[in-house]
């Protein structure tokens, strides 16, 4: 078999995506490089208030915890799909620039290391630009799972957790989070803390948002 012929068949990129491990290879790769890069910004960037010390690791905090109670679940969730018990998805955790730093404090816990080395973390951005080079739009090699959390809820929508009364001077936390992939086993799902400057409080685990774009 010629050369060019022979990598494109141990790769399948010539007709998919190839083993899901070469895939995960490929993305690391990626990723490795984009964060070497400077994007553009936008024309008219967002503007938000720079966190405290306190409110950011309070955010890696609860998304430590967080993530690291789906890692161990992993296995099993993947043991009940069928199309993937004959071999391991690579896994890819979208998050925010403060959740792929609680990312790298799991994978310094011996706990998690060895299920987070088959594992990507990487914001959404980069994970747009990855799937804009490389789709896999069916999950054919790969499963997501995100969780961040939005930090900023605007106050028109405080008639949404009037449920949830907070006290003046707090404001709400959104810990975003779900998986695709997983057929049967997606979803989406929210919890709710409320934010009081020092800690976070957590007020429901499972709240349906009416604006999840905001």
């Amino acid at each position: 078999m010629p050369k060019d012929k022979r990598e494109c068949h141990e790769t399948e990129q010539c007709g998919g995506h190839g083993e899901p491990s070469e895939w995960l290879a490929r993305l690391q790769r990626f990723v490795a490089t984009e964060r070497r890069k400077n994007r553009p910004q936008a024309k008219y960037p967002r503007q938000r208030s720079e966190p405290t010390e306190t409110a950011r690791l309070a955010e890696v905090q609860l998304l430590e915890r967080h993530i690291g109670s789906w890692v161990p679940c992993l296995d099993e969730l993947l043991g009940s799909v069928n199309r993937w018990q004959a071999k391991f998805p690579a896994v890819v955790i979208t998050t925010n620039p403060v959740g792929v730093t609680a990312c790298d404090n799991l994978l310094l816990n011996e706990s998690f290391h060895e299920a987070l080395l088959r594992c990507c973390c990487l914001t959404e951005n980069e994970y747009r630009y990855w799937c804009k080079q490389e789709p896999d739009v069916h999950f054919e090699s790969h499963i997501n799972y995100w969780a961040w959390i939005k930090t900023s809820v605007p106050a028109v929508r405080a008639k949404e957790f009037q449920e949830y009364p907070i006290a003046e001077g707090s404001v709400y936390w959104l810990l975003r989070h779900g998986v695709s992939g997983l057929g049967k086993h997606d979803f989406f799902d929210c919890k709710v803390f409320e934010w009081d400057g020092m800690k976070a409080t957590l007020l429901t685990e499972h709240f349906r948002e009416g604006v999840p774009s905001v």
